[in-house]
């Protein structure tokens, strides 16, 4: 979910554009026109999480249809967490400047609201969500500092990755949760020791970090977002591998600098 606004923005900006040519248009003609022209950008990619299919307007409601890898996103749990995931959408939201913000008033002008419907691209399953005209208008109202922002913002995209946790990573490796930390964002595993041996980890710790790098894809849209929310909020990101059966540990820190250079490149 993390990648979709940012995804919304950049389809926006053909929605803005168009309605410089619009202004002779009633508010709801120049929104409904707009939404037709973005929506032959469809299907739009936001990575490996899956597509934006269309984006229609049916007079009451700006709706974005998501065709979801259910690889990575638990659908099921996230329709057991509606408000999460409410809460999720109006954090990415809050702030909106430029293409967003235009967007966003003009949804507010005509009194409608914006519904994401998720669908599974394996089982056909849907989740919606859904942001009234009441909504929408507080978050453009909403006050308060950038570094506030950007910490509720991360804070908000833990929550939505912790619904569909635990989540199994291979045979030996189990995802539990995410947790923020006073330098960093954690992300703690399990490590079924039957298959894999702590000491093994921890002597190849140089390697092991490398090869944590390397999957870091920052060219994956979902996962630059919350690599810049991570730097935006100073916070590192460590993955904590813990036995078991042992219960030993061991951490791979990437401190901001380290996370600013990925990016960078």
């Amino acid at each position: 979910m993390r990648n979709i606004i940012k995804n919304l923005g950049s389809i926006t900006l053909l929605t803005c554009l168009s309605l410089i040519l619009l202004t002779g248009c009633s508010r709801k003609s120049q929104l409904k026109l707009a939404i037709e022209m973005a929506n032959k950008q469809c299907p739009m990619s936001i990575g490996t999480t899956g597509e934006i299919s269309s984006i229609t307007f049916d007079g009451t409601d700006v709706i974005y249809s998501l065709l979801m890898n259910e690889d990575y996103l638990d659908l099921d749990a996230l329709g057991k967490n509606t408000d999460a995931m409410k809460s999720a959408v109006m954090v990415m939201f809050k702030n909106p400047k430029g293409e967003i913000k235009s967007m966003l008033e003009m949804v507010v002008d005509t009194k409608s609201g914006i519904r994401l419907i998720y669908k599974g691209k394996s089982t056909g399953k849907e989740v919606e969500c859904r942001l009234d005209t009441e909504e929408l208008k507080r978050i453009l109202n909403q006050k308060g500092t950038e570094k506030e922002s950007e910490r509720q913002k991360l804070e908000e995209l833990v929550n939505v990755t912790n619904v569909s946790c635990p989540m199994t990573i291979d045979e030996a490796t189990i995802l539990n949760k995410l947790t923020i930390e006073a330098d960093k964002v954690v992300y703690n595993y399990t490590i079924d020791e039957e298959k894999v041996a702590m000491v093994a980890l921890k002597s190849n710790e140089e390697q092991m970090k490398q090869n944590i790098k390397g999957a870091l894809n920052v060219s994956e849209p979902s996962l630059k977002m919350f690599l810049e929310a991570c730097v935006k909020d100073n916070k590192g990101i460590a993955y904590r591998y813990v036995g078991d059966t042992s219960g030993e540990n061991i951490e791979y820190l990437f401190t901001v600098a380290e996370l600013k250079e990925l990016l960078s490149k």
